[in-house]
């Protein structure tokens, strides 16, 4: 386990084979409050600089909610929205979870871009895996991780998120998702 180096996850990125049509899928898992969104982020600029622009697709916005957010219906939801249009060459879209109004209401075009990042609890999930090129693992000190979301996301979700640590370390033993990774790292 180490603190991620960009360059070294991006040359195994830039010389993976793409799975999914003619496009490359990066999964950036690991539990809330890691560093996944971070490492997306970077990762898609540090790519974009040396090979065009990417597209990053956050799991929150696929979330239907606390209760049903790693439930079989979020897979289906990425397969059906995002991972066939690709394989087919089509340009994905997906509809975008309000979190205020408790429903999804707007849909979200991706780029269809050369590489596509789904960062996210859930985005390594095992009946996914067939088509990503690379999966990311991403994890910190637990002890920190539930301060991070309250100070990110407010106070009030401090209950939500005693619940949702449960629900994800559940998914991640189920799909052994830290040791399916082709990178695991210590997020910032």
């Amino acid at each position: 386990m180490t603190f991620f180096d960009l360059s070294k996850i991006q040359l195994a990125i830039e010389s993976s084979s793409a799975l999914c049509g003619d496009t490359k899928i990066v999964t950036v898992d690991g539990p809330a409050g890691s560093g996944k969104t971070t490492l997306a982020n970077e990762l898609s600029i540090k790519l974009a600089d040396a090979s065009g622009p990417m597209s990053v697709i956050h799991l929150d916005e696929l979330y239907e909610g606390w209760d049903g957010a790693l439930d079989a219906k979020l897979f289906q939801r990425i397969d059906s929205w995002i991972l066939a249009p690709l394989r087919n060459g089509l340009t994905p879209k997906h509809l975008k979870y309000d979190w205020h109004q408790g429903k999804y209401a707007s849909w979200s075009d991706v780029p269809r871009t050369p590489v596509v990042i789904i960062e996210g609890v859930g985005s390594g999930h095992a009946s996914l895996r067939q088509f990503v090129s690379q999966a990311i693992w991403v994890e910190a000190d637990e002890n920190i991780l539930l301060d991070r979301v309250v100070k990110r996301d407010g106070e009030s979700i401090r209950d939500e998120m005693l619940i949702w640590k449960v629900r994800e370390q559940s998914y991640f033993d189920a799909n052994d998702v830290k040791q399916a990774a082709n990178f695991q790292v210590i997020g910032q």
